[in-house]
């Protein structure tokens, strides 16, 4: 099975972020249960560590059938970065898109998230935000899966 904690290896932080290096690992989990075992397993890998979520919501119900499931996970990550909803051939919901989840993330006070609207502009988010010592988990079942190799790319 691809996409399952898949290690995409150690990248170099630039010197105008402090320099060091940062982990690169991708997800495909899209649930929070799947989401919370894999910070989880994140925290026991590398303890002590910066973990950095970069999620793409899938599917407008799924948002909203478990949104505040999602704001607990996403919550628990040190810092996160999310886009707009992966829509799967659905329609937009009211309150159950990215914006919505970020406003969430914030008022619950752990994190303060960074909305990125379009994935194309989020590997250059994960770049620009990095710090030494981060591990960043690419997470999400949709377009997000290009991501990790673009970030790859740019590092």
């Amino acid at each position: 099975v691809g996409r399952r904690f898949t290690q995409h290896g150690v990248f170099p932080v630039p010197a105008t972020q402090g320099g060091g290096e940062f982990t690169l690992v991708d997800d495909y989990g899209h649930h929070p249960v799947e989401m919370a075992a894999t910070l989880a397993a994140a925290r026991g890998a590398w303890p002590g560590r910066r973990i950095v979520l970069a999620f793409q919501p899938h599917r407008y119900t799924r948002t909203r059938d478990c949104f505040e499931d999602f704001v607990k996970v996403l919550s628990s990550a040190d810092a996160v970065l999310l886009t707009d909803v992966y829509p799967a051939g659905e329609q937009p919901l009211v309150a159950a898109d990215g914006r919505s989840l970020a406003r969430a993330i914030r008022v619950a006070g752990k994190v303060e998230p960074i909305f990125v609207e379009d994935v194309a502009d989020l590997p250059q988010a994960v770049v620009d935000f990095v710090v030494g010592g981060d591990v960043v988990i690419v997470m999400g079942a949709g377009s997000i899966s290009k991501v990790p190799a673009r970030i790859g790319e740019l590092a």
